[in-house]
């Protein structure tokens, strides 16, 4: 039992200090090469490492960049951040580098189960390893465009400066691959490698329960990436979804709050939250006017979990958001954030379930699918209820009878609430604006006197030029440039 903690304390700090050079990924290289480890690295060794820090790294990014960008919250110790809409060059360097050794770790997945005997493949790791290169590419392309994929994470044949795949391309094998995922999954078997369980949804050697949950996870992923792209032509995702759509078992997807992709921490080692001090999350930072009047408007129970009441001059307490994107800082007492969302145990959204329920009610809204306007109404407020319930929070009787909350048929009333929904969820509310335009953001003095304008995406790293510079050239080229305001193909 020593030996086993041991060696897993091993891989799991080689996973976090893995080295990576752009994207030629190789952060196991040494440990694929040492024979005094070879014999005990298995598919089930990297899952949970994975999960972990992926999540996590996601968690601060939403804090760090997502939160104040989509104006929930406002620095009270600068005026040229995110938060106005003003982006360094090096604002998407960590995205790059963090999700393309994560990636490499997932491919390293399949390599090893590629290398088991024919009697002992385990097809489970293939669909699992494919479900989170999918869910981390998108997140990439959507962030950046071009990326490498087909060619990225190949040091071990000698590829060091990889090409790069133009959206259409990753946006395609990405659909094609969860296809193939939702097929390779085998619901009779567990995970053999995982003795003690998975961190997501716990699947282990002697419990298969939690591979239907992954087989909807990578369905769920499928709609969101087919959504994204329902409006270019090229990927007839209006006719997919309704396949997907109509075919729940074939292609199952998240039904309730247990399904969604919660990673659950503990708060021990090596489960830690993601800030070490919670009085980090509240410091130099108020929640914003826009996000709580958002949520004051809809009598919404969420309020109270993500910020603090002030006492008002009437000695009342209240919910009180400081403006967003000002040019100098309001005399007010505005509301902090809550600690508590910041403190373990707590759960890491990767895709919450609500998600799909607003997926399928805006494609009731538009008609890709049939059943209407009650149908839609009937997914939106099946959202909602989601939404909150995640949160730890009751949802309230009469919730839907207030006329700002209720359904009134417009895409902008789902994409308000979808946004609330995509709350902590690394950069969906971004993306997603940058998709629908909604919700309609203020524009604060700070930022429309500065000119500034919603970023589009991230800019390349600058190391790219050093170590990749034709690739890089030709995926500049080919977008049209590099700055933070090319649109994507899938953008407004």
């Amino acid at each position: 039992m020593k030996t086993n903690k041991l060696f897993k304390n091993i891989v799991w700090g080689m996973t976090l200090c893995g080295a990576l050079c752009t994207t030629s990924c190789t952060s196991f290289d040494e440990l694929n090469t040492d024979p005094t480890r070879m014999d005990e690295v298995n598919p089930g060794t990297l899952l949970n490492p994975i999960l972990y820090e992926t999540s996590v790294y996601n968690w601060k990014r939403y804090n760090s960049y997502t939160y104040d960008l989509m104006q929930c919250a406002v620095s009270t110790s600068s005026t040229n951040g995110v938060g106005w809409w003003y982006m360094t060059d090096s604002e998407g360097d960590g995205t790059w580098t963090t999700y393309y050794k994560w990636i490499n770790n997932a491919k390293e997945m399949m390599r090893l189960t590629g290398k088991l005997p024919e009697a002992s493949k385990q097809p489970n790791y293939d669909a699992i390893s494919l479900t989170l290169q999918c869910w981390l590419y998108q997140i990439l392309t959507d962030a950046f465009g071009d990326i490498p994929m087909s060619e990225a994470c190949s040091a071990d044949e000698g590829i060091l400066a990889p090409k790069f795949d133009t959206q259409q391309q990753v946006y395609q094998q990405i659909i094609d691959n969860l296809k193939t995922a939702n097929e390779l999954f085998d619901k009779a078997n567990g995970l053999i490698y995982n003795q003690s369980g998975e961190m997501l949804y716990k699947t282990s050697k002697g419990d298969a329960t939690g591979i239907l949950k992954w087989k909807k996870f990578c369905n769920s992923l499928r709609l969101r990436a087919l959504l994204r792209v329902i409006d270019v032509p090229e990927f007839n995702a209006k006719q997919e979804l309704r396949t997907m759509l109509t075919d729940p078992a074939t292609y199952p997807v998240f039904e309730s709050n247990d399904d969604a992709a919660l990673l659950a921490i503990s708060g021990t080692y090596p489960e830690e939250a993601p800030l070490t001090r919670p009085q980090d999350f509240t410091s130099y930072v108020q929640i914003s006017e826009f996000f709580v009047n958002l949520l004051k408007g809809w009598n919404d129970p969420r309020l109270q979990m993500y910020a603090t009441q002030v006492t008002l001059p009437d000695q009342t307490k209240d919910y009180v958001g400081l403006p967003s994107g000002y040019q100098t800082l309001p005399s007010i007492t505005a509301s902090g954030l809550n600690q508590e969302m910041a403190k373990a145990p707590m759960k890491l959204a990767m895709m919450p379930y609500a998600e799909v329920e607003f997926i399928k009610a805006e494609l009731l809204k538009k008609g890709v699918i049939d059943g209407g306007s009650s149908a839609a109404k009937e997914a939106y407020q099946k959202g909602v209820q989601a939404a909150i319930e995640q949160w730890g929070q009751k949802m309230p009787d009469h919730y839907f009878e207030n006329p700002e909350a209720a359904y009134d048929d417009t895409l902008e009333r789902i994409m308000n609430q979808k946004f609330v929904a995509l709350f902590f969820c690394d950069y969906q509310q971004w993306f997603e604006y940058n998709r629908t335009g909604f919700p309609v953001l203020p524009v604060g003095p700070g930022i429309a006197n500065a000119n500034n304008k919603m970023p589009k995406r991230f800019k390349y790293p600058s190391a790219l030029q050093r170590t990749n510079l034709k690739n890089y050239q030709a995926a500049k080229a080919n977008m049209g440039g590099d700055d933070f305001h090319i649109r994507l193909m899938w953008q407004q």
